[in-house]
């Protein structure tokens, strides 16, 4: 499992650069916006980022073996 940044739903609030402790997220600009982007190759997918978001849904779990609330698995 991976993590990444839905930007549509990210308020830019750096609370999951904070918690990541491989620090995998990284400030990056959009338009004139300054935004975060997870680098896949340093998430470990630890997941600790996700309890810090404060917006629903702003941080996405991906990949392998990925089970979601309702116990469904996606690839």
């Amino acid at each position: 499992m991976k993590v990444r940044i839905q930007e549509s739903l990210c308020i830019a609030c750096g609370l999951c650069r904070e918690a990541c402790p491989e620090f995998a997220v990284h400030p990056k600009m959009q338009d004139i916006h300054h935004m975060y982007e997870v680098l896949e190759a340093e998430c470990t997918g630890c997941g600790d980022c996700l309890p810090y978001c404060p917006v629903p849904g702003a941080l996405e779990e991906y990949g392998p073996n990925h089970v979601t609330l309702a116990g469904e698995q996606h690839d």
